[in-house]
Order: C-alpha cells, then structure tokens, then sequence
C-alpha cells in the first residue's frame, strides 16, 4: 500500500479504501438522512458528535467500523438525529446557502468576462460539427462509437453552460425557496 500526501485532503491510501466523511454520510444517509447530509459539508464537527454518542475516536473509519459490527447503531443514529434534528437542520439550510452564494458569486465574477460567452460558443460549435460528421461524414466504424462518446460528454458540458447563462435549475428553485421559508 502507497500513501501520498495530498494538501488539504492529508494522507491517502492510493487504493481509495481510506473512507472520508463524504463516504460516511452515504452510509449513515441509510439510517439517518438528515445526519448522513451533515457529515458530508461538516464531517469531523458531526462525526463528532456520533464518536461521543459511540465511544469511538473521531474518525470516519472508526465509526465505520462500530457501524458495521453493531446492529443497534443503526437505531442509535437515528436517535441522534431526533435529538439534534433542529441543529441538523440549520447545517443543511447553511450549505444550501453557500452553494446559492457561490453560484451567484461565480456569475457576478464573470459579468464582464467575455470567457464564459466564448466557451458557450465554442461548446455549441463542437455538437454542431460532431452532429455534422455523424449524418453526413463517413466517419470509420471503430470511430463512430467515440464520436458518440464525445458528443455526450459534449452535450453535458454544453448544458451547464447553458445553466450557468439561463440561471438556476429546478432544484436550485426548491432550494431558494426553502431557504426563503
């Protein structure tokens, strides 16, 4: 096993079977919707949390194990939850919050910038010439498979662009809406 420091991130096992916070909360999600979400933004403050509830040392592994090899933790996660839902809650609202300002943020930052506008172009002239050659260029057959790859990858790429010019989604809708509750 090789580890490699990683700036902020610390120390990682280049295998990837070192969990992080992130990973914990899709598991925790299963039991604990709520407490799962929160570790994810804010994990070593809930991990915490769950450690003390545990009596485990504060570390995703950790709880990862006592998880695994106690069935009652799953009811206890969802107790600690319960008991701290309201604070659970303002977690939540706070993220969603920081990920509206960043969005915001990023658009008033590129107001005046004409790279976003020439990006959009250029991602749109990409799908037009990639649609091109597949109805009317004879692209190899060993080709054709990549070119439909690329073009959606193309496309994905287009259509965040095109959110980023057209504002925000559905779900970011339901999230300005909730935060305005």
């Amino acid at each position: 096993m090789r580890i490699v420091w990683c700036g902020v991130l610390g120390l990682i096992n280049l295998r990837g079977d070192v969990m992080n916070w992130s990973d914990l909360g899709k598991k925790v999600a299963n039991y604990a919707p709520l407490l799962g979400a929160a570790l994810g933004p804010v994990g070593s403050g809930v991990g915490a949390l769950i450690a003390s509830e545990f009596g485990t040392e504060n570390t995703p592994e950790a709880i990862n194990s006592f998880i695994a090899g106690n069935p009652e933790a799953q009811v206890k996660l969802r107790e600690i939850e319960l008991t701290h839902k309201t604070q659970l809650q303002e977690i939540k609202l706070k993220t969603l919050q920081a990920e509206l300002s960043d969005k915001q943020n990023a658009r008033a930052a590129h107001d005046k910038s004409k790279m976003p506008a020439y990006l959009s172009v250029g991602l749109t002239l990409i799908i037009m010439i990639i649609v091109f050659m597949l109805f009317w260029v004879d692209v190899p057959s060993g080709s054709r498979e990549v070119l439909f790859m690329l073009l959606g990858v193309v496309i994905k790429e287009w259509g965040s662009a095109m959110q980023f010019w057209f504002g925000t989604t559905r779900s970011s809708q339901d999230k300005t809406r909730m935060i305005g509750k």
